[in-house]
């Protein structure tokens, strides 16, 4: 079992308080492998210790520990189930994906119907002139709105 400041130590941490912060991202995800010792002091199982440096891993890689923290979830959540299995609180789509022949050809039809779409917006754009509404300024509505004419 690990304390707060074993975890500082193993994780090259400069504070305790680091050691909490980390702790208290991915606390759901800890429950398990967290215990309390004497005076109420937290210690961790190597599991624990295990997704910590996981943690500072994603942590070290860019990532804010918010940001690591939701990553590990994410993880967490597709590795928690096989595929094709039902996830509970869910019903399964009873459609019929049909043939691969029809889903071929279901997609030629949306890459026909973009491509469309793309050269309609592309000749609006050329004959309306090339102001998009990023150019305009944030307040141009506004002065529409309070021209009085």
């Amino acid at each position: 079992m690990y304390t707060i400041n074993d975890v500082k130590k193993l994780l090259g941490l400069s504070t305790p308080n680091q050691a909490r912060n980390r702790i208290e991202a991915i606390k759901d995800l800890l429950a398990s492998e967290m215990r309390r010792g004497p005076n109420n002091q937290i210690l961790l199982t190597d599991a624990g210790l295990r997704l910590l440096r996981q943690l500072q891993d994603l942590y070290d890689s860019g990532l804010t520990i918010s940001q690591a923290s939701e990553v590990m979830r994410s993880n967490t959540n597709t590795n928690s189930y096989q595929v094709g299995e039902d996830l509970p609180g869910f019903i399964r789509n009873q459609t019929n994906a049909g043939t691969p022949e029809q889903l071929i050809a279901a997609l030629r039809d949306e890459i026909m119907f973009l491509r469309t779409r793309v050269a309609f917006l592309e000749e609006q754009l050329r004959t309306h002139g090339a102001r998009t509404p990023v150019e305009r300024a944030w307040w141009d509505d506004l002065r529409e709105e309070t021209d009085g004419t």
